[in-house]
């Protein structure tokens, strides 16, 4: 059974989040050293992007061995420290390595060489940026995990300043409007929620109600 771990960290308090399936591990959004996770023992299997803004990438080069997924849209946002705006905090970072890009919008477990068996859709929702997506996950169980990065955050969305467009997220937010409520969502900062609440509560969403 997929267990999922959140390992926030930064200067913006990014959630890195590590999925475990035995010895295996898929992790979302490198943000964090690997030895601050305390789980050295894990085989990474992948290391998907949600999108290429700095503190969600911040560590990517600690996860080179690894296959690094992210959409083609945000790709060059891995070497440019001025779109993914890292110069806007004084920094510098950049990725120079290999990065494989979403070809595909579904993947099962074996295509990351994981016994246990899932399925991952990419969810494609421009807004914070012109490539961020949702990472849609659903077991054995059925039950749908949902890691939502800065598209959508417990009672609010992302800002569209850094490379985005408003009109962009207007549309993603109809589209996980119409997404099932019972997906649980584990966004890029703060806690975890889902879409019955977002739906509710989250004032984003009054105009699809």
């Amino acid at each position: 059974m997929m267990k999922i771990l959140s390992f926030p960290y930064g200067l913006v308090q990014a959630n890195m989040y590590v999925l475990v399936f035995g010895d295996d591990a898929i992790v979302i959004d490198p943000c964090v050293p690997w030895k601050r996770t305390g789980l050295p023992d894990m085989n990474i299997r992948a290391v998907l992007c949600t999108h290429g803004h700095f503190d969600h990438i911040s560590e990517v080069d600690g996860y080179s061995s690894s296959s690094i997924y992210i959409s083609k849209e945000d790709r060059e946002m891995l070497s440019d420290p001025d779109l993914n705006h890292s110069t806007d905090f004084g920094l510098n970072i950049r990725y120079e390595g290999d990065a494989c890009v979403f070809e595909k919008t579904a993947y099962t477990n074996e295509d990351f060489g994981i016994s246990e068996r899932f399925s991952l859709e990419i969810i494609s929702v421009p807004g914070h940026t012109s490539g961020s997506v949702c990472l849609l996950f659903k077991g054995e169980e059925g039950m749908g995990h949902m890691f939502t990065g800065d598209m959508l955050f417990a009672g609010s969305v992302g800002r569209t300043d850094l490379g985005g467009s408003e009109s962009d997220m207007m549309r993603s937010i109809r589209l996980l409007s119409e997404m099932p409520g019972d997906i649980l969502c584990y966004p890029g900062h703060g806690e975890d929620t889902d879409l019955a609440r977002e739906k509710q509560f989250n004032p984003y969403f009054r105009f699809f109600k």
